[in-house]
């Protein structure tokens, strides 16, 4: 499980940790300055700003030009710029004009949005207001073609934008507060309220760090009379932010504060306590124009700290907007206890928000990921005000997060932390990959027991370890959600959204096959596509691990979830996009279907046999079933740690969609099918039936899919993770019989749809868990967590029978 927003975040800071491996082995000590300042202003842009109040878009740019940074020559390049300059702050003010238009001189970049990002800073300082603002304008142009947004896209560096357009028209020299004023309304009021969304994040620049990094480059470059071109746009970028927002930054954010007293009622210091004295902190936003009752949008969102732009969003949509942090964060004085009181406290908060003059008694709950399984929590219990939820990407206890099917991750520690180590969120703790891949790294090749992670880490954490207590699904992990009966007593309409890369797939179609199984009359629809855990709940990304999504996938879920709520909260009109109970897109074939039940997704199915003869390291996938009966026989020493192969960063192992080659792991077998007609998509979750003979009590298996297209590319399609001991029942441990042949039904798996070309190869990869991303179950029958690496002393030996086979969903 991800939490909110941290998927663009963590695979974004993912490449900053890179960059800094690469800072400290590859450049020269001048480079090494500008490059550690460029990752500073980076690393701080990405903490800062939360996905949904900053454009993607701005990011992108910004990690362009780092790359552009890195890749380009420039730094052999030298400008004439005498050390003299750096005398002050007044006589380098005198001389910036002159270094930026030697810079405009000089420069050249391909990438024309990396170039106009540049090119209008450059003129800025150069003080050729007019073209500056000519290029900002081609830049926003661009960055609207390529988002397919050109509204929302015009409020693309505000900041210079206002600053340019104040100094063009007022002609204001030295930053004149009244004439700014009028420059700010001016552009603020022509935003749609979308783009609006986006201005405040343009204006939280830490002006002292900027100074600093200022100085940092003097320091390098300000020895002699030459600055390399390199240094040259560090030091125009750095100059040309410190211009800007020490002139405009203070006059903006009264400004902004300003709006903000003028449109809304905000509380964002409200207790409401609990029947049992516990306290939950909310932030309430109500619109002044709107004097009668209104129904409520609720959040209950663990990630505290940005409640005012979550409370907006519902406030532009029409709702009074509501964020409840559960008890023990934000302004709770509780101990925080994640998903252990939130069913119950969740009704305690519906029954204060009816009560409350503004309220018209209708609740809708939305939200992803830890804030899909509140939503669940609250049905447990159901409130007759709660109308509607729309649980996005919702994870499930004991079942897919902190435990997927019997299996822990290292990623809990590092999650525990994040949200448990202050009231907020610790978002640079989260972002430190390096130092989790370190520990994860550590404790694998040490070998000790999977307890001693956090005493490792070096702060032991008690829910850490009552989790570790809990690897059945029991009662502890099933008292926090419905069960069985109580799933025939939810009878709101629900609109469950995840998809095909969602770490929390099998958490949302946990609920979402439980609901149907008990209830007999659902009320519900799907929406599941080519997404994400982050695109699951807000705007599918063009691009998914280098794969481009077929673009009627291209869909902001976000708006769909809104519009969800005036159809059930206000009588509106079913979102366009829900044709049918069940809505999925098929990968490849670029269409929606719509069909009324999740069996539909498929109209036949293709059953697949794991040969037993080899050529060159690769087994045949059978369409026959075998007529003789055959075994593959492997041995894995659990001892052996030579090799640390991180399986991707979050729960879900693909990081590339596709790829070139495929990289097997020793503790994997290869099979491999004849080449498919082509007329078909595999759509829906895989099940596997594994016949297999172990000398051991226990074992993790991984199983994965993947097509390979006639030109040799490999599409990960689904990953499946299984400790056989909780296969028949994620209740109850069954061991092994060390010797005997048994049957290992891999059931639980992610659903995909994705329609093959002709002459595509389905590739299978069978094997065994040995990595550091989750517990190494070295199979002796004891606890998984106790166990250490002299549990291993005896390697794994395992049999594969030929009759098994994998029975594939596809629609023809």
């Amino acid at each position: 499980m991800s939490p909110k927003n941290i998927i663009f975040t963590f695979k974004s800071l993912r490449c900053v940790s890179n960059i800094i491996f690469m800072i400290n082995s590859k450049f020269t000590s001048g480079q090494k300055n500008v490059a550690r300042i460029v990752y500073l202003n980076f690393v701080t842009f990405i903490i800062d700003c939360r996905f949904r109040n900053t454009p993607i878009c701005r990011k992108k740019i910004l990690l362009m030009f780092w790359f552009y940074l890195l890749s380009s020559s420039t730094s052999a390049q030298q400008l004439f710029f005498p050390a003299t300059n750096y005398a002050d702050s007044a006589v380098l003010s005198n001389q910036m004009p002159g270094l930026a238009r030697q810079v405009i001189g000089r420069y050249q970049e391909s990438n024309k949005l990396v170039y106009f990002d540049n090119l209008f800073r450059f003129q800025l300082v150069a003080g050729e207001f007019t073209q500056a603002e000519t290029s900002l304008r081609s830049l926003i142009k661009l960055v609207g073609a390529e988002e397919g947004d050109t509204v929302s896209t015009q409020a693309i560096g505000f900041a210079f934008q206002t600053y340019l357009a104040n100094k063009i028209k007022n002609n204001d020299r030295n930053g004149n507060a009244a004439s700014y004023t009028k420059t700010f309304e001016r552009l603020y009021n022509a935003l749609n309220i979308h783009a609006q969304d986006f201005v405040p994040g343009y204006f939280t620049n830490d002006n002292s760090a900027v100074r600093s990094q200022l100085q940092s480059l003097i320091n390098t470059a300000g020895k002699t009379d030459s600055i390399s071109l390199t240094n040259a746009i560090a030091l125009c970028r750095t100059y040309c932010a410190i211009k800007v927002y020490g002139e405009t930054q203070s006059t903006a954010q009264q400004l902004l504060a300003k709006i903000e007293n003028d449109k809304y009622f905000y509380e964002d210091s409200v207790l409401v306590k609990m029947p049992d004295g516990g306290t939950i902190s909310l932030a309430v936003y109500r619109d002044k124009k709107i004097t009668v009752p209104q129904p409520v949008v609720l959040l209950y969102n663990i990630y505290a700290g940005d409640e005012a732009s979550d409370c907006k969003l519902a406030v532009k949509n029409g709702y009074i907007g509501i964020v409840a942090n559960p008890r023990g964060k934000r302004l709770s004085p509780d101990a925080f206890e994640p998903f252990e009181h939130d069913g119950k406290d969740a009704y305690a908060i519906i029954d204060w928000i009816i009560k409350q003059p503004w309220s018209n008694g209708k609740v809708g709950m939305y939200g992803g990921s830890y804030l899909g399984f509140a939503q669940w929590a609250a049905t447990k219990n159901l409130h007759p005000a709660l109308k509607t939820i729309v649980p996005q990407a919702a994870a499930a206890p004991g079942v897919d997060f902190p435990v997927m099917n019997g299996i822990i991750p290292t990623y809990l520690l590092r999650y525990l932390h994040f949200v448990m180590d202050n009231k907020l969120a610790d978002y640079a703790g989260f972002a430190n990959v390096k130092k989790w891949e370190t520990l994860a790294g550590t404790w694998y090749q040490k070998g000790t027991s999977f307890r001693s992670l956090d005493t490792l880490e070096g702060r032991p954490n008690s829910v850490f370890q009552r989790y570790l207590n809990h690897p059945a699904y029991d009662s502890f992990w099933q008292n926090m959600i419905p069960q069985r009966e109580e799933f025939s007593k939810i009878n709101i309409p629900i609109l469950t959204t995840t998809g095909y890369y969602d770490d929390d797939q099998l958490g949302a179609m946990y609920y979402y096959k439980q609901y149907h199984e008990w209830n007999k009359n659902p009320n519900d629809y799907l929406l599941i596509g080519p997404f994400d855990h982050g695109g699951s709940q807000y705007k599918a990304s063009k691009v998914l691990g280098g794969y481009a999504i077929d673009p009627v996938a291209q869909i902001s879920i976000i708006e769909i979830v809104f519009k969800w709520f005036d159809h059930v909260l206000k009588g509106g009109d079913l979102p366009s996009i829900l044709k049918d109970r069940v809505n999925f897109e098929v990968m490849g074939a670029n269409e929606w279907r719509h069909v009324p039940s999740l069996a539909q997704m498929h109209n036949d199915s293709l059953i697949l046999y794991l040969g037993n003869t080899v050529h060159e390291k690769i087994y045949p996938l059978k369409s026959s079933k075998p007529t003789k009966k055959g075994f593959i026989s492997q041995q894995v020493d659990f001892r052996e740690r030579t090799d640390i192969r991180f399986r991707g960063e979050n729960i879900i192992a693909f990081t590339k969609l596709t790829d070139s080659t495929l990289k097997p792991e020793k503790e994997k077998l290869v099979f491999i099918s004849d080449p498919v007609d082509g007329t078909f998509a595999i759509s829906g979750a895989l099940k596997a039936n594994i016949n297999l003979m172990i000398n051991k009590m226990d074992v993790d298996l991984v199983l994965d899919l993947y097509e390979q297209t006639p030109d040799g590319q490999y599409f990960a399609l689904n990953e499946s993770l299984q400790r056989a001991s909780y296969a028949n029942d994620r209740t109850k441990r069954q061991l092994l019989r060390p010797g005997k042949v048994t049957t290992v039904k891999l059931i639980h798996n992610f659903i995909t749809s994705r329609k093959l070309q002709k002459g595509s190869r389905i590739v299978l990869t069978v094997g065994m868990n040995k990595s550091p991303n989750w517990q190494v179950n070295y199979g002796t029958g004891k606890d998984v967590s106790k166990e250490t690496i002299a549990d291993g002393k005896i390697p794994l030996d395992i049999k594969w029978f030929n009759s098994s086979y994998v029975t594939i969903p596809i629609l023809r």
